[in-house]
């Protein structure tokens, strides 16, 4: 049975209907300033579908590239001929899409193919390359790009440039590598002769180790500086 409705009620305006007057009558009274605003807002729309399909088509482009470099890498891991056609790959995606993740990437990956093949100063480049690009560290890269700066600088036997590299690397996002960070640091306080510290950050990585083979490793090392 259907409720009947109060005199009130009859005479007040249903309040859809007198919204839609006042819509109405707000459009009549201001028609170029409507189609001004609405024009204003589809253009912003189409604007913005248009940035998010050009970032994603820019992106995944990057990202093919990326991959070809990865498989060129598995392929020549054992073939040193095969360096330069990695990096034309690498330089390839830097050029052409810089502001990449891929392309960020690129940089940590030439460094690790200018140190493997002995070129130190040319690898120190590419990793500075990649911190300065770098905006977050969710994976632990920093860490790694630093720690290979630290190696970098070892090589060239700047033990104190390389202790800085490898302190900054510890105080990055290192869950997973906080044994290799100590270990690293020892060492080169080893060579700085800095017998106390080296000790101190040995126990260190002796109490992050989880291989037996290394934590046997330091204990010798921990032993031979007591």
């Amino acid at each position: 049975m259907t409720a009947k409705l109060s005199k009130k009620e009859l005479r007040e305006p249903d309040f859809f209907q007198s919204s839609i007057q006042k819509i109405t009558d707000y459009i009549s009274e201001n028609t170029t300033r409507f189609y001004s605003i609405l024009a204003t807002s589809i253009l912003a729309i189409v604007i913005a579908i248009g940035i998010y399909l050009y970032w994603n088509d820019y992106q995944t482009s990057a990202t093919q590239i990326y991959a070809k470099a990865q498989i060129s890498m598995l392929r020549n891991q054992q073939n040193p001929e095969g360096v330069s056609d990695i990096m034309i790959v690498f330089k390839e995606l830097i050029d052409k899409y810089p502001h990449s993740w891929s392309a960020r990437m690129a940089y940590y990956h030439m460094g690790n193919v200018y140190y493997n093949s002995g070129e130190v100063d040319n690898a120190i480049d590419s990793y500075n390359k990649f911190l300065s690009s770098a905006r977050s560290d969710d994976a632990g890269i920093k860490f790694l790009a630093l720690t290979s700066l630290g190696y970098c600088f070892e090589a060239k036997k700047d033990f104190k440039a390389a202790l800085n590299y490898f302190e900054q690397a510890q105080k990055s996002n290192n869950i997973g590598f906080e044994a290799i960070g100590f270990r690293n640091i020892a060492r080169i306080y080893e060579q700085l002769n800095d017998k106390k510290k080296a000790l101190e950050n040995y126990e260190n990585a002796l109490k992050m180790a989880v291989d037996p083979s290394v934590s046997l490793f330091i204990k010798h090392k921990i032993s031979s500086l007591s």
